[in-house]
């Protein structure tokens, strides 16, 4: 009984482990700091930006917590950024705006998309 447990606790611990891990609107320098995300790491992104490709419209595009934004990546190349309702949800440095033409807010630079 005392080994069951053992196997599930650390099955459970695992799984908890790999949810663990880079989100959408992260800081980073490199790919490496996104695991299997994109590092935008341009003007508009200061400190990096974690990010994904994405496609507008298409449900689970983006996980949960961002959305996908037009040209977000690069022209004609969509991408997923944080969601968010005022600029203390984003970190320091970026702020909560409409971009585009959507009607969602997300976490962007200040010098926007």
């Amino acid at each position: 009984m005392r080994r069951s447990l053992a196997v599930v606790g650390w099955v459970l611990g695992a799984v908890a482990l790999a949810a663990c891990g880079t989100t959408v609107g992260d800081p980073c320098t490199t790919p490496d700091d996104c695991g299997d995300a994109v590092c935008l790491n341009n003007a508009y992104t200061p400190g990096g930006y974690c990010s994904r490709q994405c496609s507008r419209g298409v449900a689970d595009s983006c996980p949960a917590g961002s959305q996908c934004i037009r040209d977000g990546l690069a022209h004609d190349l969509d991408g997923c950024f944080r969601e968010c309702n005022n600029d203390s949800d984003c970190r320091t440095g970026y702020v909560c705006r409409r971009v585009k033409d959507q009607q969602f807010t997300v976490c962007i630079g200040p010098e926007g998309i």
